[in-house]
């Protein structure tokens, strides 16, 4: 049964849309349009990291897996919302203990992060808030995430980590020296290098988790990206949806267990 509302999780596509420092921008003209040929038909002109996207390990490795060798079920499933929006500063950096404790705040989220092979969530989302400076200059100033992030989500079994930032590691601009930090990226050689996609420049992330306020309802998200054979990365129609896990003797055996601690 499909959900009874969705969540929309991307940016619209327009001239103002926020670009990575040197990367080509999004433009949209028309081709052919009705009064002179009976039909519209717009050509598009973009990255393949413009917008709400996809990162690939190609991305960064030469060797690395290209887009359209992984199977279109990495990109949907359930996830796991982290607020970390109390720890957000422009620029500031977020560490591992921080994620840490965020996570403990939720009764047994660290313990439901793992592979799917065992039945466990293997997308975590970062809900910064800094998508509400999407088109500004701030929002080259998003906070970014300490290297032990990436590796201690990687070690869990996490398959795919998603920002509402431009990016995981700190965007460095041309009129701030324009000199990379050690570890610079930090986030994208981690988690790519063990093959975890990563989705940047969501948006919405709250309204998902104001929906997931229902006892025992779950997260789920579609981050397909669009099929470019051979790509590095690719845009996303990202949406979200929430909905109730079916009935099975684990699920009434946890259930059980809450009831009692409470």
């Amino acid at each position: 049964m499909p959900p009874k509302s969705l969540i929309d999780l991307s940016h619209p596509l327009t001239p103002q849309t926020t670009i990575y420092p040197g990367d080509p921008p999004f433009a949209m003209h028309s081709v052919c349009n009705i009064p002179t040929d009976g039909y519209t038909v717009h050509a598009v002109s973009l990255g393949t990291h413009t917008g709400t996207h996809v990162d690939a390990p190609f991305h960064f490795f030469a060797q690395g897996q290209k887009l359209h060798e992984f199977s279109l079920e990495r990109f949907v499933g359930r996830a796991v919302v982290v607020d970390v929006r109390h720890l957000v500063c422009a620029r500031g950096r977020i560490e591992w203990r921080d994620v840490r404790e965020c996570l403990d705040r939720t009764r047994g989220t660290i313990a439901s992060l793992g592979p799917r092979s065992e039945g466990k969530i293997d997308m975590v989302l970062f809900w910064t808030g800094w998508d509400g400076w999407w088109s500004e200059q701030k929002y080259f100033d998003h906070p970014y995430f300490g290297r032990d992030v990436a590796e201690e989500l990687v070690e869990m079994g996490v398959q795919l980590v998603g920002v509402d930032t431009l990016s995981p590691d700190e965007t460095v601009l041309v009129q701030d020296g324009g000199k990379q930090k050690e570890d610079a990226f930090a986030m994208h050689e981690v988690l790519l290098g063990r093959g975890c996609l990563i989705c940047e420049n969501l948006t919405n992330l709250g309204e998902l988790v104001g929906r997931n306020s229902g006892e025992g309802e779950e997260v789920w998200v579609s981050l397909a990206p669009l099929s470019l054979h051979g790509a590095d990365g690719a845009p996303v129609r990202a949406f979200g949806w929430t909905e109730k896990p079916p009935i099975t003797p684990s699920n009434v055996l946890i259930l059980f267990r809450n009831m009692m601690k409470i």
